[in-house]
């Protein structure tokens, strides 16, 4: 029998539909998935056992292009993926929404080559995927 939700649950799941300005059922389902994965991962690193792998898709296979994300991708994120696409490697500083870039794997956070500052941004194949392109 499904758990019948809080109201207080109820009205961050209403504010999170609002701020993403859609539904986030499938983005609630997904946080529940890689939360229950870093639970069961924590739990058996610290009972001493290996740690299982994580539930990140496979590489794609050679001259295949990885899947494009399943997820909503606003206008200006795009613009910022297709900037970087052009040549342009921002810095964290530069790009306000850089963390959901990154915890969507579209990105690839790497240090600042001046060996302090900001770390810079790299396409991951997600983020090339996203724009339908291949690395070159």
């Amino acid at each position: 029998m499904p758990e019948t939700p809080s109201p207080s649950a109820e009205s961050l799941h209403a504010l999170l539909d609002r701020y993403l300005r859609c539904p986030s059922e499938p983005l609630r389902g997904e946080l529940n998935e890689a939360l229950a994965a870093f639970q069961t991962a924590w739990i058996h690193a610290r009972a001493g056992q290996d740690a299982p792998s994580t539930n990140r898709p496979a590489p794609a296979a050679p001259g295949r292009a990885p899947a494009k994300p399943k997820f909503p991708i606003a206008a200006a994120d795009l613009a910022v993926l297709e900037r970087m696409a052009e040549g342009w490697v921002p810095t964290a500083a530069e790009v306000p929404r850089w963390v959901w870039f990154e915890n969507r794997e579209l990105v690839t956070m790497e240090p600042n080559p001046a060996g302090s500052g900001p770390e810079v941004m790299r396409l991951a194949p997600a983020g090339w995927a996203a724009l339908g392109r291949q690395p070159g």
